[in-house]
């Protein structure tokens, strides 16, 4: 997780707050400015959607915010990544045991990396029988 530092007219908060929550972001704080008419507000946001946070939040404030980011801490994404039974649909929001797989395969395309994730290309086809005759034994025993 970043944590988002943004800085704005009180005249903008309903903007910030509205980017923030389109890119799962959650405010932890907001405070006025002793002096001044500006308010500071602080924020969680998950690292794959801070990308483009930035010019997303200009142009919803005409440019009167400025924020300053940083990492904050690592957490445990919800799902299965190499799940393909999960269908993403582009420009709707994923359920949140779909956040992972949505994850993974962001981060790929960004990347120019093939979506499709599997063993295979890792292991040679001896290692791959000993893996499934393995995995037989296993499911044998329970």
């Amino acid at each position: 997780m970043r944590t988002m530092e943004v800085q704005t007219p009180a005249d903008c908060m309903a903007s910030i707050y509205t980017v923030l929550s389109k890119r799962r972001g959650h405010v932890t704080a907001d405070l006025p400015k002793p002096g001044t008419p500006i308010y500071l507000l602080k924020a969680f946001l998950p690292a794959i959607e801070s990308f483009g946070f930035e010019t997303d939040l200009r142009y919803h404030t005409q440019g009167q915010a400025f924020c300053l980011s940083y990492f904050d801490h690592w957490s445990i994404v919800p799902g299965d990544p190499l799940d393909r039974s999960i269908e993403l649909r582009p420009l709707e929001p994923s359920p949140v045991q779909h956040l992972a797989r949505e994850f993974m395969v962001k981060t790929r395309r960004r990347k120019g990396m093939n979506e499709d994730v599997s063993i295979n290309q890792f292991f040679d086809d001896p290692m791959l029988l000993e893996l499934a005759r393995q995995d037989a034994d296993l499911q044998a025993i329970l």
